[in-house]
């Protein structure tokens, strides 16, 4: 863990900010908004390609570390914020400090972290190697979480981050 540290990967933080917002109407990369609607079925207007894997309310936004997309970016690989499907890339947050089970403050809407978001096939182009797995929980801290939102309300570029409660 000292070690992703050093590289910042991991801060020692229990805040941050809301570093970008993603949406999509379909597919991946997302692109960048400055402010959202979110609802209990997640941010209003966004769509995933395939409902098969996604969109449950647990599913309601996907959340990522902009410290974890740099340090794979700097490994050479074509990867940046919202390729990857994630609706929020926050900054400054432990990213080990996040897993299922989190509550976490995003401005002033309430979300628990609910599970891992499992990487799929249509990420391996974001890998030099095409091995999309480099984003696994079980690869360590690198990996997106889904969460379940709680308290819904707007989220704007540059918003507060928090962890509340840790299980």
């Amino acid at each position: 863990m000292e070690s992703l540290r050093r590289a910042g990967v991991v801060s020692t933080s229990g805040q941050g900010t809301v570093a970008r917002i993603n949406v999509s109407g379909g597919g991946v990369p997302k692109s960048a908004v400055d402010r959202v609607e979110v609802s209990l079925g997640g941010i209003v207007g966004d769509r995933q390609r395939s409902r098969q894997h996604h969109g449950r309310p647990w599913q309601a936004l996907c959340l990522w570390s902009v410290e974890v997309i740099d340090a794979f970016a700097r490994d050479g690989h074509p990867i940046a914020p919202g390729a990857a499907g994630e609706n929020l890339t926050l900054s400054g947050i432990d990213w080990s400090t996040v897993h299922p089970g989190v509550l976490l403050r995003v401005g002033t809407v309430l979300a628990e972290a609910s599970a891992w978001a499992i990487p799929c096939r249509h990420n391996a182009q974001w890998f030099t190697d095409g091995d999309f797995n480099r984003m696994s929980h079980v690869r360590g801290p690198v990996a997106r979480v889904y969460a379940t939102v709680i308290e819904t309300d707007s989220i704007n570029t540059g918003d507060a981050v928090r962890i509340v409660a840790q299980v």
